[in-house]
């Protein structure tokens, strides 16, 4: 079973929309036992839209396309299928109902002309039902194979396949469908290079059908495994035993699985081991505590944080020493060993963290360039340790990855407490 993703429209070239349409798809697709062959995406452009349709339509049982479907002249996508399957559009009378009563519910007294559009099917379609806006889906099926085009509002492509394309494959293709499986260990404090050779040969230890993929992002690499095979339960055997040896060697850098953030992960240890938290932020503004703060249950644990960008609050809400800013200037290892324990303080937690440095694009010296960070972790009872951050990636990164530091400090002292 192969499948293929197109999707359509012109903001996605330019970078207007991200694609978040064809990630969706591909992971439910994948859940259900299909794999996803190629991801395409095309303007509005009739040419080239038909072009891809005869490629896609040689090369797999499944093709899925979305955008082109809303009322307006842009929205081209159904007039080129029904040429493509040299097919009359004609009105589908339950679908120009469902359109009527849509425009009912949002409260208009009358549905505006265009929309009538909406409700032509090409002939020999199924159109499926959109609750979630106006535009129906439409499937095809003919020896063997399916073609489907859906609306490229999210909601609306979502609701769609849920409820008519994923239980159609399902019933249509059961004999042919896959046990496709994919887990994804999270890492921290490790580079690409360093953890994939740590971890060494995949072909050591990875089944046939089995594969192991490295993603680098800002301050963490995620490894994806993936299995496909005929029998659910050998594909989860064959990735719990990639999972294994995977931990034997790289088990200290390992703080999650797939969707679990490593704020997430900090807020379980501190809840295990029944300590609590705070920050101070100067060049991050804010950033940890926002993250530590999304996760449900983090008031259990965290305190409160000082955002302390201005040298004066230094001083004043965390008892920075003025000689120590004048000695040293704020972004030191002093003064982020003073933040911590200012912060320790004044919050009352059994943990605090600092980040105090240059995030840029401006503010560097000869001495201290753009992306000088200092990180501090004060513990109760224990010796203040630091790290020193030397970054260049622009403001943004440079700001996420102190964040992703930060937080990973603390993840290496809760995991010896734990």
């Amino acid at each position: 079973m192969k499948a293929e993703i197109i999707s359509i429209g012109d903001e996605l070239l330019i970078g207007q929309v991200v694609n978040s349409n064809a990630s969706w798809m591909s992971r439910e697709l994948n859940a259900a036992g299909i794999a996803v062959e190629r991801v395409t995406t095309i303007g509005d452009d009739v040419k080239a839209i038909l072009s891809t349709f005869r490629r896609a339509w040689k090369e797999n049982e499944v093709v899925l396309v979305t955008g082109g479907l809303g009322p307006t002249h842009d929205d081209i996508s159904k007039a080129a299928v029904a040429k493509f399957f040299h097919k009359s559009l004609v009105l589908h009378k339950p679908t120009l109902r469902a359109v009527q009563e849509r425009f009912r519910s949002l409260g208009y007294e009358k549905m505006p002309e265009i929309n009538v559009g909406q409700a032509m099917v090409p002939e020999g379609f199924t159109a499926l039902r959109n609750d979630r806006g106006t535009a129906p889906g439409l499937l095809f099926h003919e020896d063997g194979k399916t073609f489907v085009i859906l609306p490229g509002v999210p909601v609306e492509m979502e609701f769609t396949m849920t409820n008519g394309v994923l239980p159609f494959l399902r019933r249509t293709y059961r004999k042919d469908l896959e046990a496709i499986r994919h887990r994804t260990l999270l890492t921290s404090g490790i580079g690409e290079s360093v953890l994939a050779e740590r971890i060494g040969d995949p072909t050591t230890f990875l089944r046939p059908g089995t594969t192991l993929a490295f993603l680098p992002r800002a301050g963490a690499v995620r490894l994806r495994i993936s299995a496909r095979g005929s029998s659910s339960r050998q594909v989860n055997a064959d990735i719990d035993r990639a999972e294994k040896f995977i931990r034997e060697r790289a088990g200290k850098y390992i703080y999650g699985s797939d969707d679990e953030t490593l704020e997430a992960a900090i807020v379980k240890a501190l809840t295990a081991v029944h300590k609590t938290l705070g920050t101070a932020e100067s060049c991050t503004g804010g950033l940890i505590a926002a993250k530590l703060t999304e996760v449900p249950g983090a008031s259990s644990v965290f305190m409160g944080s000082v955002v302390a960008y201005d040298n004066t609050i230094k001083e004043s809400q965390l008892g920075v020493k003025h000689d120590t800013l004048g000695r040293f200037g704020a972004v030191s290892e002093e003064t982020a060993i003073e933040m911590a324990e200012g912060a320790l303080k004044k919050l009352g937690s059994d943990f605090a963290i600092s980040v105090t440095g240059i995030a840029g694009p401006d503010g560097g010296t000869a001495e201290k360039p753009v992306g000088t960070i200092w990180l501090a972790l004060a513990e109760r009872g224990a010796k203040t340790g630091t790290k020193k951050l030397q970054l260049d990636f622009g403001r943004s990164l440079n700001r996420e990855r102190a964040v992703m530091g930060a937080l990973e400090m603390l993840r290496r002292r809760l995991a010896d407490t734990v």
